[in-house]
């Protein structure tokens, strides 16, 4: 990556204005279709008033860059303003080669990549269940995530492969992998309302709703097998997350192996927590069975943050990695706050980004 730095040194006096000219280039560039860039003002001691800065990936893009801004009147209108407030100009080029983390994590430009998942089938019991992975641009190895799907994927639903979270994984440097659970999707196998029949509120639903989760993260686990014995893969670097149902999925499954890296999980059970004391104490049970890293996130208007905050309270003092975060209401009801994980990559991407790089 080359990055750009120019870096404004004010009259004494004129910094307010030097950075309010800075603030106009960038809305200039915006307007001729360039990026903005990272405006940066000086806190204090020596050094200069007002930091502009961009990366690029080539230096055929930055050298397009500075082409564009010398053929726009009004970006030259800006530097003629700027050179009334200033004493010093300076332009910095530095080239970045990020190297990867131990885990195989990695800054990756995924901008134009077709975003187009690759279907995997693998075993779990007698079904032969299909899966998407997404892989990172270049040749791996890559650590990678199982990402678990809730129960909106029914069986012959157009929502296959959820590249909005994949693409965000990639991004660091990680393949995603989304398995079907059998009876969803387009995985065979007997859909999760043909076995829990009873009404909703009642211990039978529990019960039976209970046991249906239990035998689905057994094909979780059937996931991870299979994708530690892929060549693109780090076998030693595969974590689980998923949200809802997913994330009920996510707990147990990591619960019953610790071959899993790492642990995030949204939204388990939020949606029935309240009224399945069997399920809570299913999920409570395998929380205190999980050996490896986990993070339990929820937003504040989701159907019940109990789950995140009960799990986790159910780990204290027991000296395991334990991480947990009730965002702010996202959304305007219960049902899009229920979607943080699949809706709000830009509130918890930092949060995930900063866990999985320490633990995945």
């Amino acid at each position: 990556m080359i990055v750009e730095r120019t870096n404004y040194f004010a009259k004494p006096g004129h910094a307010a204005e030097v950075l309010a000219i800075r603030r106009r280039a960038c809305a200039v560039r915006v307007k001729i279709g360039l990026a903005a860039g990272k405006v940066f003002v000086k806190q204090d001691g020596d050094g200069a008033d007002v930091t502009w800065e961009c990366g690029f990936a080539t230096k055929d893009e930055h050298e397009r860059d500075l082409a564009a801004r010398a053929a726009s009147k009004d970006f030259e209108a800006v530097r003629a303003a700027m050179k009334q407030h200033i004493v010093r100009f300076e332009r910095h080029l530095e080239r970045r080669d990020v190297e990867p983390l131990a885990n195989g994590m990695i800054d990756t430009d995924v901008t134009g990549i077709r975003a187009v998942a690759r279907e995997v089938t693998f075993r779990s019991g007698n079904h032969t269940l299909k899966g998407y992975l997404h892989l990172p641009p270049g040749e791996g190895l890559f650590p990678c995530m199982i990402t678990n799907h809730g129960s909106g994927i029914s069986q012959g639903t157009w929502d296959v492969s959820r590249p909005a979270t994949a693409l965000l994984l990639m991004s660091w440097g990680i393949a995603s992998f989304l398995p079907h659970r059998h009876g969803y999707g387009n995985s065979p196998g007997p859909a999760w309302r043909s076995e829990v029949t009873a009404e909703f509120g009642t211990s039978e639903y529990d019960t039976q709703l209970a046991a249906r989760l239990d035998r689905e993260s057994d094909d979780v686990i059937a996931a991870f097998d299979m994708l530690a014995s892929m060549p693109e893969l780090r076998p030693d670097h595969i974590g689980v997350m998923g949200s809802s149902f997913g994330g009920t999925n996510t707990l147990l499954a990591a619960s019953k192996s610790p071959k899993f890296r790492c642990a995030v999980e949204f939204a388990g059970a939020a949606m029935n927590w309240d009224r399945t004391p069997a399920l809570r104490a299913l999920m409570t049970q395998a929380a205190a069975k999980v050996s490896q890293p986990i993070f339990f996130i929820q937003a504040a208007n989701d159907y019940s943050i109990r789950p995140t905050k009960e799990l986790a309270a159910s780990l204290d003092g027991t000296g395991k990695v334990v991480e947990s975060r009730i965002y702010p209401d996202f959304g305007v009801n219960r049902d899009e706050g229920h979607r943080l994980e699949s809706m709000g990559q830009a509130v918890w991407g930092a949060d995930v980004r900063r866990f999985l790089e320490r633990w995945l």
